[in-house]
């Protein structure tokens, strides 16, 4: 890829894909937690960021 060639910004990390990949499936907080080896509180800090950082409000 060149210099000047654009590249979008992700609108979510890796971790906040894979934990809103699990919240779809229906899983729980603790669910997530426990698959991806995270506390709960992160797993909620996750979810709340990637909300906060792609709303337009």
């Amino acid at each position: 890829m060149k210099d000047n060639e654009y590249k979008p910004k992700q609108l979510l990390t890796k971790r906040e894909k894979e934990v809103f990949e699990l919240l779809v499936q229906d899983k729980t907080t603790k669910e997530i937690a426990q698959e991806l080896f995270i506390s709960e509180k992160t797993v909620r800090n996750h979810i709340s960021n990637a909300m906060r950082t792609n709303c337009k409000c």
